[in-house]
């Protein structure tokens, strides 16, 4: 029997804050969609107020009268109408541009969003800044979050930084990507402010005591109980940013889109447009300097409609998690994630069609799941029971990108399991249940037992059924 390493070290991932305009982006294109709309079908001018230009974005007009707004809003006639594309996909970009550097840069914060202005239904995928793939014309494998750096760096045709993401994103997902919005900087709290507090269900507890300060690098400390709100900007914003939760950033990657929900229903459901007229050339100042898109303002205004007219319930969110990932360490140490592509161009048709993930009772089973592991909080440990060397130490990186309280790692008591085994010591069923998904194995896997040790809630003995 071939001997193998104990598998017990596990390299440290590191702790990436990201800038706070980064979370935002799809926020920021429906707000400034919903002033435009606000401020030139309402309050009927022919001309854009003087001083409030709409640029900052290729193909935005600096006028429009009151008829063409009518017809665009109406989705009539016009060539460059959205409602002539039949389904739309934008890309939401959100770009690493620091203080006292000239660029160019990578983006921290990726969401594929899809309308189908036929069926009235609209997706959201976030895309992980660390997804490992091939970036087209170039011949490498890279994160997905340089494919705007090289395309500034290089000048790509067509765009630069945002043509060459564009492509990327196409060239991978196996979707076209017809426009995309990049944002630089972003005033989040004072336009939550200016709509007013947002109601937010929080589902867990949020302790963040290393929460970076607004200024420096220092902390500033976040506390949040499990409950509902109404959210002002600033604590609104904290809730977006914060890592401190079940499923680290993918767990953030979720709340992102729970916020833009939230925002889209409050402004809708409480009939703010009249309120916004005024308010409008205030709040697009404070915007319109962070963005850049290919999105005509016409555009911008029909999205804003159809945003509108889209129920909830036809609105599928979806993040391409650790379910469909698996971290991988290069030579230089650093940490990537190697997407599983059959799993992931799944995902990507569920969330354009509604299905399978987006289904309102399949979605509803995953939430009460993951809302049973967190509360379990159960501690687990990984053993390798194959001849596979590092696959306990690999499938603990998966599972903790998960969520999962992975406490150590190890090798079997022998290296010919057929079978993965899921042992559950102390009755967390919901954990035991969520790794059986997670790795692809059926749940006649779990087997209640007593525990030799005392020490785990949860071991996995992997066996030769698991492929990763």
């Amino acid at each position: 029997m071939t001997s193998q390493r104990p598998q017990h070290a596990r390299p440290r991932r590191r702790r990436i804050i990201l800038p706070e305009w980064a979370t935002y982006l799809l926020l920021a294109l429906f707000v400034i969609a919903i002033v435009a709309v606000a401020y030139l079908t309402f309050n009927g001018v022919k001309r854009l107020v003087a001083g409030a230009p709409w640029g900052g974005g290729e193909g935005i007009g600096p006028e429009l009268n009151q008829e063409d707004v009518q017809a665009q809003a109406g989705g009539q006639g016009e060539e460059s109408a959205i409602w002539s594309e039949g389904r739309v996909t934008i890309l939401l970009l959100g770009i690493d541009e620091r203080q006292l550097e000239s660029g160019p840069w990578r983006t921290d914060t990726m969401i594929l969003l899809t309308v189908d202005p036929d069926t009235r239904t609209a997706g959201m995928l976030s895309i992980p800044r660390d997804l490992w793939v091939e970036i087209p014309g170039y011949g490498v494998y890279d994160r997905i979050n340089t494919a705007h750096f090289r395309g500034d760096a290089d000048r790509y045709p067509g765009g630069g930084g945002p043509a060459l993401a564009m492509q990327t994103v196409q060239y991978n997902l196996g979707v076209p990507v017809n426009y995309y919005v990049s944002v630089n900087f972003y005033a989040f709290v004072k336009i939550i402010d200016h709509i007013g507090c947002i109601p937010i269900t929080v589902p867990e507890t949020i302790d963040d005591p290393t929460f970076p300060a607004p200024e420096g690098y220092g902390y500033a400390p976040f506390y949040l109980e499990a409950g509902d709100y109404c959210l002002g900007g600033e604590t609104l914003l904290q809730y977006a940013r914060t890592r401190a939760t079940f499923g680290g950033d993918f767990d953030r990657a979720a709340r992102q889109q729970q916020v833009i929900r939230a925002i889209r229903d409050h402004v809708l459901s409480t009939g703010q447009l009249p309120t916004l007229i005024a308010q409008a050339p205030e709040i697009y100042a404070e915007v319109q300097q962070g963005i850049s898109t290919n999105l005509s303002l016409q555009q911008m205004i029909q999205l804003a409609w159809l945003a509108a007219e889209i129920p909830d319930e036809n609105i599928c969110s979806a993040v391409i998690n650790g379910q469909y990932v698996n971290p991988a360490t290069l030579a230089d140490g650093s940490q990537v994630l190697v997407p599983d592509w059959v799993k992931v161009r799944q995902l990507v048709l569920d969330v354009y069609n509604g299905t399978g993930v987006c289904d309102p009772d399949v979605r509803a089973q995953q939430e009460d799941l993951a809302a049973g592991v967190a509360s379990e909080r159960a501690a687990v440990r990984i053993v390798n029971g194959t001849q596979q060397e590092g696959l306990a130490t690999e499938t603990a990186n998966r599972l903790e990108a998960l969520g999962i309280n992975v406490i150590d790692v190890g090798n079997a008591d022998r290296f010919d399991y057929e079978q993965t085994i899921i042992y559950d010591y102390t009755g967390k069923t919901s954990t035991a249940r969520y790794i059986a998904q997670a790795l692809g194995v059926p749940e006649t896997a779990i087997i209640a037992a007593e525990s030799p040790s005392g020490l785990y809630d949860i071991e996995v003995i992997l066996g030769a059924d698991y492929r990763p």
